[in-house]
């Protein structure tokens, strides 16, 4: 990298972290705040499912990198669509929309690694209050990026393997994380303010556990294919007309092949 570019990359870093947003987030319709329960109500449903792909993918873009994190290694495929051999789709948040509200400060913090000049995971999901560490595992230079609509922006530079920075979002919403340095490198954080969600992986699957009885709106959210949702009912324990506790639910997304 040229020394001018990696200048130019500090001083933007530096004006950035001298301009974050005040620490109260506000409100917004895609991320209203609503009182927290210290615990999650009792429940014994499960949800679960998967999520299914037709059609035709888009093409990902194949990037080789030359920075010394993974000069020798494969070249890495962009991820913001990947469809799994089973044809499923990965990184689907699955979530109720209308959940009991958890403050999920007592969780144990979540984990985003920056590893081979990717984010890992690429989607991840958390609660409200709850830490998030970010670690860079590359000897090379990485800047942590995000501009939320509803909680605090911050910019920081992390030059080392091995180094981190905690953080944490009051207000639910979905975050895309970046690297200006490396553009192809993205993720999406979504923050609940409940730990009714899941996130489908190499099998398209998810399992929503410990749901209490209710009817609940269930959504699945993409970043590129958008949301769909369904109305799903838990029934309490016990209910002599209920023959098993989960309740299965299958999303489909994709293209639909032209005629």
């Amino acid at each position: 990298m040229k020394i001018a570019t990696c200048i130019s990359i500090l001083l933007t870093l530096a004006a950035a972290t001298g301009c974050e947003r005040s620490s109260s987030a506000q409100q917004g319709s895609a991320g209203a705040m609503r009182v927290l329960a210290e615990v999650a109500p009792e429940g014994h449903g499960v949800i679960r499912g998967s999520v299914h792909f037709v059609g035709t993918a888009p093409t990902m873009t194949t990037i080789t990198p030359t920075e010394k994190c993974c000069e020798n290694e494969p070249p890495l495929t962009e991820e913001t669509v990947v469809v799994n051999p089973n044809a499923t789709l990965r990184n689907v948040f699955v979530y109720l929309e209308d959940a009991p509200a958890v403050n999920g400060n007592a969780q144990p913090p979540a984990l985003l690694d920056q590893s081979r000049c990717r984010y890992v995971p690429h989607a991840l999901g958390i609660q409200v209050n709850q830490s998030l560490r970010i670690r860079s595992s590359d000897p090379t230079m990485h800047n942590v990026h995000f501009n939320p609509d509803n909680n605090p922006a911050r910019n920081f530079a992390m030059a080392q393997a091995g180094q981190e920075s905690g953080t944490s979002f009051a207000v639910p919403e979905f975050i895309r994380m970046k690297c200006d340095v490396h553009p192809w490198m993205t993720a999406w954080v979504g923050v609940f303010d409940h730990p009714y969600f899941s996130v489908t992986a190499d099998e398209g699957e998810f399992e929503i556990k410990n749901v209490p009885p209710g009817t609940y709106k269930l959504v699945a959210w993409h970043e590129l294919f958008g949301r769909q949702e369904q109305t799903v009912t838990v029934a309490a324990a016990g209910q002599p007309d209920i023959a098993a506790a989960a309740v299965n639910v299958d999303f489909t997304f994709g293209r639909q092949p032209r005629s």
